[in-house]
């Protein structure tokens, strides 16, 4: 099965901090210091926001339950 890829845009802003935004998640925005600041942050706070749409149930699919855990790691 192939892991779903999701694409993280940088941009640098006022007093140099590095913006992160996911493109395909419009709600997921964050900033840090520098560059790998910003991706952890990112990675945090896509995590926050599908938790937080998600609640404590489990998301039904054609009448069935499925949980799905979140792992995030860098590639390359």
């Amino acid at each position: 099965m192939a892991r779903p890829t999701l694409t993280v845009i940088f941009e640098v802003v006022e007093n140099g901090w590095v913006q992160a935004r996911i493109a395909e998640v419009p709600a997921v925005i964050t900033v840090g210091r520098d560059r790998d600041e910003a991706v952890s942050m990112a990675e945090d706070a896509l995590r926050e926001y599908l938790l937080a749409i998600a609640g404590d149930e489990p998301i039904e699919v054609g009448g069935e339950s499925h949980q799905l855990s979140l792992v995030l790691r860098p590639t390359g």
